[in-house]
Order: structure tokens, then C-alpha cells, then sequence
């Protein structure tokens, strides 16, 4: 993605040590469960007022994020269908 591409401001925050093999299986390790909610903290404190991901397959952590963010969560684009 390209931050100029949007009509407003883009926030990026990656989580380390969150693979794609882990984002497959649902499963985060303790570590990577912790720097999830720290990334999601960080938004937050960016003053975010929506939080999405790039990848459908973080949908198994939507509930999760939900319960770290106080801004709205979009981990797949599927939420946002009726």
C-alpha cells in the first residue's frame, strides 16, 4: 500500500514475529500475543479511528482485537459486509 493512495492519513504498525504460518493456523505464540496488543495499544495512542489488517486470515484474532482496542477492528475486509 501506498500511504499517497488514500484521501487521508495512514498509520502502519507490523508486529514482529507474526508469520503468515501463524496468521494460517490462528495461533499467536505468548510473545507475539503481546506485541499484537502492544501494536494495537500503539494506534491507538496515534489517536486511530479504525484498525484494519492486510491479510483475511487474521480474522481468528478479530475477537481478540476487540477486546485490546477501543477503536473499531476490521481484521478481514469480510467484516464489513452486511
Amino acid at each position: 500500500d501506498c500511504p499517497a493512495s488514500f484521501g487521508y492519513q495512514v498509520i502502519y504498525r507490523v508486529i514482529p514475529g507474526l508469520t503468515f504460518e501463524m496468521a494460517q493456523s490462528g495461533k499467536f505464540t505468548e510473545a507475539v500475543e503481546r506485541r499484537f496488543a502492544e501494536g494495537i495499544k500503539f494506534l491507538e495512542q496515534k489517536k486511530v479511528h479504525a484498525i484494519s489488517s492486510d491479510c483475511g486470515l487474521l480474522m481468528a484474532f478479530q475477537v481478540l482485537a476487540r477486546k485490546i482496542a477501543a477503536a473499531p477492528v476490521f481484521m478481514s475486509a469480510m467484516v464489513q459486509c452486511p
